[in-house]
């Protein structure tokens, strides 16, 4: 199969409306495109009454986007069907992440194109062999070497933090391991380290910018809460050169290691071949893409959300803190219920059906991982925090089939270890302070987690 760029004939597929009736009426009040009603993390009693009252629902977008619409998948069984059902499901057909690609008007940025033009939006052998390269730095072997490594950062994070008795845990710790962590995996010199950092920070307020450039390029009239929370101009401009900063590194670190490979996996990526011809420009700024916030991003707000979780039942955090060994499981339960990457989504290649609803072709299909990982016909008690769960390990936040997240066991390691370490260092450590999220309805994305613990010297 031939790799084409999924960004040339995007966002112009044509996504169908429901060729068939509604098997569900609901009246919805709420907007899931919207994503400043994301701002105190994921709708969960949402998600809730659509699980039980129309599981498979057809969300509208507005009169002025481009696209009709999509489902709304809420149910597990759902979700895991359309997920190893990739001959029915395509990733690829009107590709990229987005729920719908929106406005006519947004600009046809390098950010933009990179959504659509890597791993995740391949279908089959295309997906296959982009992905298959990149598995010798994520089996069993590489990830216990990479432990260690992993454990030596935590101990230095911990110890800069130690003398404070508190701190911003997403800033001294979540913000700063996966970076590491990912950069050890790519061979990113130490000394560029900090600006990716810096880029992880502004790559998450993406939605943020975009929405508020949307909305004046379309002269959308905004609620109080909207305008509250929009990108000021110098936010936007700073995102503007950091996107040209980051793309423009990432190119000039792939094609140095297209020139002299090493033993990492930017040269992995730099030297992946499709039909005997190494990837596109194109595929290239979607690849280092595509790692530097995947690889990232889940992690990043896991161990955040963990914290979260840990304060907010002490009796779990009292039950690990006398049960060390049931840390593996605390690291499920928290992925579980904390759900880092919110929704993931296909277009339909043929006629289908889902539950009770019929699906006609070229109709998009969104699957929300928190609401599948809170049903309770696969979880009982599902919105109850419990690290003894005996099926914690079967969440979907790493999603399912052939696009199952290649870092899944380098993310568990990670939350592994820096749990044990602040459990033995600071088995006091709170969460003392709200929680601050960015609006973002792609990942659950936490801005600021004040923590407090007695400090040491």
């Amino acid at each position: 199969m031939t790799l084409k760029l999924n960004s040339d004939s995007q966002p112009y597929v044509k996504i169908n409306a429901p060729k068939y009736e509604m098997a569900y009426s609901y009246e919805r009040d709420f907007d899931l495109t919207d994503i400043f009603q994301f701002t105190k993390g994921q709708p969960y009693e949402k998600f809730l009454d659509l699980r039980e009252k129309a599981p498979v629902y057809f969300h509208e977008t507005g009169p002025e986007d481009t696209e009709p619409g999509f489902w709304v998948l809420t149910k597990y069984k759902d979700i895991e069907f359309v997920s190893k059902n990739q001959d029915i499901f395509s990733s690829q057909l009107a590709g990229g992440t987005q729920l719908t690609h929106g406005f006519e008007t947004l600009d046809d940025s390098p950010l933009y194109r990179s959504t659509m033009d890597h791993m995740l939006s391949l279908d089959g052998l295309l997906h296959l062999n982009m992905r298959n390269p990149h598995m010798a730095f994520f089996n069993p072997k590489y990830v216990s070497n990479l432990r260690k490594k992993v454990e030596s950062k935590v101990d230095k994070l911990l110890d800069a933090i130690a003398p404070l008795g508190k701190c911003n845990l997403v800033e001294s710790v979540s913000a700063e391991l996966p970076l590491f962590t990912l950069c050890e995996m790519l061979g990113v010199p130490e000394s560029d380290r900090p600006k990716i950092i810096e880029w992880m920070k502004l790559l998450e307020m993406a939605q943020l910018i975009v929405a508020t450039q949307a909305a004046e390029k379309n002269q959308l009239d905004l609620t109080d809460e909207q305008n509250k929370n929009a990108a000021d101009p110098a936010l936007i401009e700073m995102f503007t050169k950091m996107i040209e900063e980051m793309f423009s590194y990432g190119r000039h670190i792939l094609e140095e290691r297209r020139k002299s490979p090493k033993d990492d996996l930017l040269s992995v990526i730099a030297n992946i071949e499709i039909e005997g011809k190494k990837l596109p420009n194109e595929y290239l700024d979607g690849s280092w893409l595509l790692i530097i916030f995947a690889g990232n991003d889940t992690t990043r707000n896991s161990i955040s959300g963990t914290m979260n979780l840990l304060s907010e039942n002490p009796d779990q955090k009292e039950l690990v803190l006398n049960d060390r060994l049931l840390i593996p499981n605390m690291v499920h339960e928290s992925i579980r219920v904390a759900n880092p990457v919110t929704f993931m989504r296909r277009t339909t290649k043929v006629e289908t059906q889902i539950g009770n609803q019929k699906i006609g072709p070229n109709e998009k299909v969104s699957l929300w991982y928190g609401a599948a990982n809170r049903d309770p016909e696969v979880f009982k008690d599902p919105n109850k925090y419990d690290i003894t769960r005996e099926n914690a390990k079967k969440h979907l936040s790493f999603g399912y089939g052939r696009h199952l997240c290649l870092g899944k066991h380098t993310a568990n390691m990670q939350l592994e270890v820096v749990y044990e370490k602040i459990f033995e260092r600071f088995p006091d450590m709170v969460q003392d302070g709200e929680m601050v999220f960015t609006p973002n309805n792609f990942v659950n994305a936490i801005q600021e987690l004040p923590v407090s613990f007695k400090p040491k010297k």
